[in-house]
């Protein structure tokens, strides 16, 4: 486990380092993030990027191992560390100082919706609430506009309230019976099809 200790004084001379950094450099930050997950036993998975790798599987009463949180969890903590980091980082630049942050995320839904085709139930939320909690020596008023701005610009939060569109490539490769791709092994670029897949909010 890798421990760090970074001052509000480092996140605010960063931030505005990167600030200026776009500011200067036309395109500076804009670019591709790339991951991959691949399945394993049972519906046990591993994400990897770059040093990264997560693990993630469903409880037994879905099939699953139980051994790993869940991608809905992982969803919920993406959304509550987005939160408390930007609070911080927002916070860190404009001089206001956060003792503790403490984000709670509850999502609503329905089992049907990702078990039946024909369930009138969404497979996603019907509804995604967080709450925050902040302890702070400073004006209620400069926190609460230090939160207003970290709203608008959580990525995460940004990713779960707008219509994003999304696009499947495949491929498929025909095999034996019980055989599975070796790994780390791409199937070749011949069959690739791209599908649109939504363009909707979550």
């Amino acid at each position: 486990m890798i421990e760090t200790s970074v001052g509000e004084n480092e996140i605010g001379a960063a931030i505005e380092r990167v600030e200026a950094a776009v500011v200067r450099r036309p395109g500076f930050g804009v670019g591709t993030s790339h991951s991959v997950t691949e399945l394993h036993d049972g519906l046990r998975s591993s994400t990897s990027e770059g040093a990264w790798t997560v693990e993630a599987d469903l409880s037994p009463t879905l099939g699953g191992g139980g051994s790993a949180p869940s991608p809905s969890v992982l969803l919920r903590a993406a959304l509550g560390s987005c939160m408390a980091m930007t609070y911080r980082m927002r916070a860190a630049r404009r001089g206001v100082e956060l003792a503790s942050v403490r984000v709670t995320v509850e999502t609503d839904s329905e089992l049907a919706g990702m078990l039946f085709d024909d369930s009138s139930a969404a497979p996603g939320y019907s509804e995604v609430r967080y709450h925050v909690e902040v302890e702070s020596p400073d004006d209620p008023e400069r926190v609460r506009a230090i939160l207003d701005e970290g709203d608008r610009l959580s990525p995460v939060l940004d990713v779960f309230s707008r219509a994003t569109t999304v696009c499947r490539t495949t491929d498929i490769r025909q095999t034996e019976h019980g055989a599975r791709f070796a790994r780390g092994r791409v199937p070749s670029e011949p069959g690739r099809d791209t599908t649109d897949i939504r363009s909707s909010g979550h």
